[in-house]
């Protein structure tokens, strides 16, 4: 895995689709930070840069990062409370994992607008494939989608009863989201490889 993107993914992987419980909603909402995390990190680390502070980055970039978490979860308190309780502490992990990888190893030679664009890009590859994660947890493993609205977690019921959805129930626990996390690994480390020994055989399957 030389692409230090992969790094970044599975941090963001590990902090956000296993412990993060398996309903789209609570997907749509750890995303919303998560992005909202990444770009504000940008702007600081250059704020940062600007003043001179370079030695100070990890430090306040830490701070910074746990400052936009706590005034994300008191808004969510009036918005969702249900939401923000039941994320608690987990709306902390993406400061303290994947957005801390990002920004320890950050190559501070691009200009703002390409690392805004860089950022962007590579977030939004990630968000999407992890709302389709989230959605086929949600969907598959409760037999519902939900969305957050206002003060709670709407639900709409895709099958009526329960028991269509015991058999798939694992791909929406911490377990099945780790399985499914570790498919995806592989299947990159696989194909990667492939394409590794394709580029040093002079392009010929």
């Amino acid at each position: 895995m030389k692409d230090k993107n992969v790094y970044f993914y599975v941090a963001a992987a590990l902090a956000i689709l296993v412990p993060v419980p398996g309903r789209l909603a609570y997907g749509i909402l750890m995303l919303l930070l998560f992005n909202i995390q990444i770009v504000t990190g940008v702007l600081f680390c250059h704020l940062i840069s600007f003043f001179k502070l370079d030695d100070l980055k990890n430090s306040l970039v830490s701070i910074e990062l746990i400052a936009v978490t706590i005034l994300y979860k008191q808004l969510l308190i009036l918005l969702c409370p249900v939401a923000a309780f039941t994320l608690g502490f987990l709306l902390y992990l993406p400061a303290l994992s994947s957005v801390i990888v990002e920004f320890s190893f950050k190559d501070n030679s691009l200009s703002l607008s390409e690392d805004l664009r860089k950022n962007g890009i590579r977030n939004l590859i990630f968000s999407l494939a992890a709302l389709v994660i989230f959605l086929l947890r949600d969907s598959i493993g409760y037999g519902t989608v939900t969305f957050p609205v206002w003060n709670k977690i709407a639900a709409f019921h895709l099958v009526q009863s329960t028991h269509a959805t015991y058999a798939s129930a694992f791909i929406a626990t911490v377990p099945g989201a780790f399985v499914i996390v570790a498919l995806i690994l592989f299947c990159y480390i696989y194909a990667s490889r492939q394409f590794d020994r394709i580029e040093r055989s002079g392009g010929s399957i």
